[in-house]
Parts: structure tokens; sequence; C-alpha cells
């Protein structure tokens, strides 16, 4: 019985796998790991690191598609503050944030998060 339980599971766990949510984020910004590969995004994350204090708990990074363009989004979800979600494209360049009229809470909604601190705080 036991053994069945283990094979419904699999079944139900390989069923359950998108491969399009895999796709849609495979060779984001022309790279394999943006977190490693984009300069820029490697030193934010190193510096982050580096300053951990009481709200870094909230703070995290995604990555979004906002009208086929690759972006990626610095957020946090501390429910007491009061945050502008930056926007920036693959080179680095801030080309605005969440709610300017261009990038809606949608872009990212629709997003993955691909950097967060060990405590990370939140729940989606």
């Amino acid at each position: 019985m036991k053994i069945g339980y283990k094979i419904l599971s699999i079944c139900f766990i390989i069923l359950s796998c998108n491969s399009d949510d895999v796709e849609q984020f495979k060779d984001f910004c022309s790279v394999n790991d943006p977190t490693i590969d984009l300069a820029w995004l490697k030193a934010e994350i190193e510096e982050r690191e580096l300053n951990i204090d009481a709200s870094s708990k909230y703070y995290y990074i995604s990555q979004a598609i906002h009208t086929e363009d690759d972006v990626i989004i610095y957020a946090n979800c501390d429910p007491l503050a009061n945050s502008v979600f930056s926007v920036f494209n693959c080179s680095g360049e801030n080309i605005g944030f969440i709610g300017d009229g261009n990038f809606t809470t949608e872009t990212l909604m629709s997003g993955k998060i691909i950097w967060q601190t060990n405590n990370f705080a939140c729940e989606f």
C-alpha cells in the first residue's frame, strides 16, 4: 500500500510540473543564471549579503518578462513599509518602478524570485 502511495505521489509531481514555467525564463537576459552571469546583479546581491539587518528578511530580487523584455525587480514584502519596487533592464539600468504606469503589479506577480535572504520571512 505504501508503494502505491509513493508511485501515485511521483506521478502527481511529474504531471503537475509545467514546462512552460521553465521555458519562460530559459536564457533570461541571454544568460543561464542572472544572479551569477550579470556582473551588476551579482555585485548588488553580494552587497546585500554583506549588509544584513533586521529588515533584510523581507528583501528579494525577482526576474520577470514585461512586454517581451526581460526585467529584474528589487522588491520587499515588509508589511510595515511603503516601498517602491525598482525595475531594471538586463544592463542594470533603472527603467522604472512597479506602479509607474509602465510596470504593473502583474509584472511583479508574474515573475520568479531569483534571490532572497537566508532568513526570508515572506510566503507567496
